[in-house]
């Protein structure tokens, strides 16, 4: 047996290996035999090197030691039945753990976050038999905000220490599945002589507070599970200093958690959006898309995204679509490697995977089960923050519409504007854009032009803009200011509806920065604004210039004549945000999104048609589409909408573009204001 000193083979694929004896006390064992275990368990605590590859530790537990049900097709009786074997090597678990190499490296933990079926129940078992194995004199910390979601950990984990080769079978002083499971010995005196323990919480249940109940331990090992049906941040908080050392982190801690939750929790959706500050690793997409052909990369517009470990729907195991068998010389793309060659491994059939994925969804009438489907299954990072509330955003629609601006580089030009003269240029700036998942405080952003800026001054209603501004110079909030200038529809053939001009979309450090450049901005595309009439530090900033007149909307409402609420029409300009004024606007923009407009005809005859979301090529405002969620913060909407509802009323009136406006009659015509039945005022001359 003198072979097995020096194997570098996967114990698995060994033959006629030494037995360990259950009945007899390590000192015991035969010397070859112990000789033999004192070397698998150095390819469990160190790693093993083989054929150039270094199998991490936890993957040499997993795949030669961690027992756990596998559901086995038998392929003569064509039945399927679960069977406690070893877990096999496949794509899905080659991803995660080259994660977790990744942030032991970096002293960060990671959050596992995508699919349904994706045996993530799975991994934080074996993560968690693996360390109370290996790591002794401390704690392996388990939280959760379920039971249900517990259980199946707690049962899988029972199953794997129950089951695992006997040599490394920990001996069990107290158990209790609910709550703690004590590994060690008693001495002759009864005294617990504890090795190592795991810790299993649920942070919903019990008196003591959630921060508390991540707090106070000694880990060697943290996870927490489901982190989309509970509020986790409290916990982690607490948790995380205490896996700090003088020379870094001393465990890496795992977050994991699946789409399709009635509702996101509010700290998973910061923290998913938020890594760095949780200490987490990104996303490596080299290691996600090893293999993968081009069609079914289909986050490639995420990439810019900050985003923990993201598990796309393709990898689930819930999918009609069996992993294709393979070597991991195969996968490495090292067919020659005899040694890798002997490791056989599972891989996701990404192609058809992604067609069936695309094929489900297809054929669900309703937008609700679309969604649905769509957050069991995410193809990209965007279906993550989708939630069973429909989204009332053609979000298909608008999905391959992003794919295709960001295919043929139709994303804008990031620009500053600056006077030259009577005119207005732009340059060229290397400002980082802002993502649609804001964190919250300070943050500057270049304007983006899709439209470039006239060389002559452009004639007064071509353009119109719209503005949401934000309240507090500093703050930690995620609301950023947001202005949008459109050039209106029908001006010009084939433009049956408005489309950007430009935007900008940011919170410099200094409040009158933002509104600088807002003002340059109406300025170069003489696009009057129409923004939220309580924002009134934007016309401050302007009265003190003497260009609010000049600049600014007058103020108008949709409620009725007749509403309390047209007391709030004493402001000067813009749109009064009460609640009818809101769902107005709002509804405005969905009946844009979705107006279906004839823009040819096919060869046959037929017409081709486009949606009116498909004529705008802001990718962040898609984005923020996308996302949408009542009651949440969406700037780039609002802005957007407050242009849109201004463009239309000036259609309603039937104000085309003119050369020239006489301000000063503006005021005195502003005092005949009156209110029309539908709640837009009237009286201003159009010059």
């Amino acid at each position: 047996m003198s072979e097995f000193l020096s194997s570098k083979e996967l114990f698995v694929n060994m033959k006629d290996v030494p037995k360990w004896d259950g009945r007899k006390s390590y000192f015991d064992q035969d010397p070859i035999v112990l000789q033999f275990y004192k070397e698998e368990f150095t390819k469990i605590t160190e790693g093993v090197n083989i054929g150039g590859f270094y199998i991490h530790p936890w993957l040499y537990w997993h795949i030669n030691f961690f027992k756990t049900p596998i559901p086995i097709f038998n392929k003569k009786l064509k039945t399927t039945s679960e069977t406690i074997i070893e877990a096999p090597l496949d794509d899905n678990t080659l991803y995660v753990v080259e994660s977790y190499q990744e942030a032991e490296k970096s002293d960060l933990g990671l959050a596992l976050f995508g699919t349904r079926g994706a045996t993530k129940s799975t991994w934080l078992a074996s993560l968690a038999s693996w360390t109370a194995t290996v790591k002794p004199n401390g704690v392996m910390s388990i939280v959760g905000g379920s039971d249900g979601d517990l259980n199946a950990i707690s049962r899988l984990l029972q199953t794997s220490l129950e089951n695992v080769n006997e040599a490394f079978r920990l001996n069990r002083i107290r158990s209790n599945w609910d709550s703690h499971i004590d590994f060690g010995l008693k001495d002759k005196n009864n005294i617990d002589l504890i090795y190592s323990h795991i810790s299993i919480t649920n942070a919903n249940k019990g008196s003591k507070k959630e921060s508390e109940k991540g707090a106070g331990l000694s880990p060697v090992g943290f996870i927490a599970d489901e982190i989309g049906k509970w509020n986790p941040i409290g916990i982690l908080q607490s948790a995380i200093p205490s896996f700090m050392t003088p020379y870094g982190q001393k465990l890496v801690h795992v977050l994991a958690g699946t789409t399709g939750n009635r509702e996101l929790s509010r700290d998973a959706k910061k923290i998913l959006t938020n890594p760095k500050e949780f200490r987490l690793l990104l996303t490596n997409w080299d290691s996600l898309e090893r293999n993968v052909p081009e069609e079914a990369i289909t986050w490639r517009h995420n990439k810019k995204d900050k985003f923990s470990v993201f598990m796309p729907g393709q990898m689930s195991y819930r999918l009609e679509v069996p992993k294709k068998e393979s070597t991991l010389a195969d996968y490495l793309s090292q067919s020659m490697n005899l040694d890798l060659k002997k490791i056989k491994m599972n891989v996701t059939d990404w192609a058809k995977a992604t067609k069936v994925i695309k094929e489900k969804i297809e054929v669900l009438k309703d937008i609700e089960s679309k969604e649905k489907q769509r957050m069991y299954y995410p193809l990209s990072i965007d279906d993550v923050f989708l939630t069973e509330s429909a989204n009332p955003f053609p979000t298909t629609i608008i999905r391959n519409h992003i794919k295709r601006l960001e295919d043929e580089g139709r994303i804008g030009k990031d620009v500053d504007i600056y006077s030259s003269g009577s005119h207005f240029k732009s340059e060229f700036v290397k400002k980082k854009g802002l993502s649609v998942r804001h964190e919250g405080g300070e943050a500057d952003a270049p304007i983006i032009v899709y439209q470039d800026i006239p060389e002559d001054k452009p004639h007064r209603d071509v353009y119109v803009s719209g503005l949401d501004d934000y309240k507090l110079e500093q703050s930690d909030t995620d609301s950023l200011g947001s202005i949008y200038v459109l050039k209106r529809r029908m001006l010009e053939p084939n433009s049956p509806c408005e489309t950007i001009a430009a935007s900008y979309t940011a919170r410099p450090y200094r409040h009158k920065d933002f509104h600088r450049s807002c003002e340059k901005l109406i300025d170069a595309y003489n696009a009057e604004c129409c923004m939220e009439s309580i924002d009134i530090s934007f016309v401050m900033y302007l009265d003190n210039k003497n260009k609010a007149e000049q600049l600014l909307a007058p103020s108008f409402s949709f409620t009725s004549a007749t509403s309390k609420s047209n007391s709030k029409l004493n402001s000067r300009y813009g749109l009064y945000p009460n609640k009818a004024n809101n769902e107005y606007r709002f509804n405005l923009l969905i009946d844009f999104c979705k107006e279906e407009h004839v823009v040819d005809h096919d060869d046959e005859g037929n017409p081709i048609i486009k949606y009116g979301v498909e004529f705008l090529e802001d990718i962040d405002l898609l984005k923020e589409m996308l996302n949408y969620k009542k009651g949440e913060n969406f700037d780039r909407i609002t802005s957007f909408s407050h242009a849109l509802v201004y463009a239309r009323e000036l259609d309603k009136k039937n104000i085309r573009p003119r050369e020239k406006k006489d301000y000063s009659l503006v005021e005195k015509n502003r005092k005949k204001i009156t209110i029309n039945k539908y709640g837009f005022s009237r009286g201003i001359k159009r010059f």
